[in-house]
């Protein structure tokens, strides 16, 4: 890989981004909430789910290829539509490549409507229209993010596997020392009602009913992040904050919750 200081070996996928008001692009069913809630499915999952997007008929997943300058410039200030939220995922450039993932190519309105026609699909899915200047009012101007997108097969699921060794090198997060929180799901939940318990010494007996209830919780800890290094954003930079300890965290959270863990 090249050493060029402007071709990092690290790609950015952040996991929310300034929306505009008038946003036509829907949220997919399992990205909704906010940044750190995507992130948090993401690593309790261990997958990146790919999703239609502008200019694209097939999911795709996004990256950008952004130095630590411009990615500072991102979170800090951002572009059009104000800062990044902080929360995202650091990949290995090499990886990536190997996955099929690449550059974004940047085109007019007119070339992006012959190329959806002429191109295959894979390759005109990673079309992005670039009109920082248009003549018929509508401008379209993304070269700052400098995207990469991987585009999935129509035969395959939209997931990529970020349980590859070396694929994932760091998780942006916008707390020091933050966690990934464990998820609680009822498994059970009985009620019954029996007759409350009698008074010996009174002579008398079972008097009215007590209703009980039990219920049977499964708490799940997000163990595909376990080890991964974790950054956070200061408000200036990204601080190395060490790595996701997930088997303490569980030994740490282990409660009686009245369930299992897993």
């Amino acid at each position: 890989m090249s050493a060029h200081p402007d071709l990092p070996h690290v790609l950015v996928h952040f996991t929310g981004r300034p929306r505009g008001k008038d946003e036509k692009i829907p949220v997919p069913d399992f990205a909704h909430g906010s940044a750190e809630d995507r992130l948090v499915s993401i690593l309790h999952g261990g997958v990146l789910r790919g999703s239609k997007t502008y200019w694209t008929d097939r999911p795709v997943a996004c990256f950008s290829e952004i130095t630590e300058e411009a990615r500072r410039a991102m979170l800090h200030d951002g572009v059009h539509r104000g800062p990044y939220p902080p929360w995202g995922l650091m990949l290995d450039r090499a990886k990536l490549i190997e996955a099929g993932a690449r550059p974004a190519l940047y085109v007019s309105r007119r070339e992006y409507e012959l190329m959806s026609e002429e191109l295959p699909s894979r390759t005109h899915n990673r079309c992005v229209v670039y009109e920082p200047h248009p003549f018929d009012g509508r401008r379209s101007d993304w070269l700052f993010e400098r995207e990469w997108r991987l585009v999935f097969r129509a035969i395959e699921p939209p997931e990529l596997d970020l349980a590859q060794e070396g694929l994932v090198t760091g998780v942006i997060t916008g707390r020091p020392g933050w966690t990934p929180p464990p998820r609680r799901s009822v498994l059970e939940d009985s009620t019954w009602v029996e007759p409350a318990p009698s008074n010996p010494s009174s002579g008398v007996g079972p008097i009215g009913e007590m209703t009980m209830t039990t219920r049977v919780v499964r708490t799940r800890f997000a163990g595909p992040a376990h080890g991964l290094r974790r950054l956070y954003w200061d408000g200036e930079g990204l601080v190395d904050d060490g790595e996701f300890d997930i088997e303490e965290q569980q030994m740490r959270e282990s409660v009686d919750f009245g369930g299992e863990h897993a």
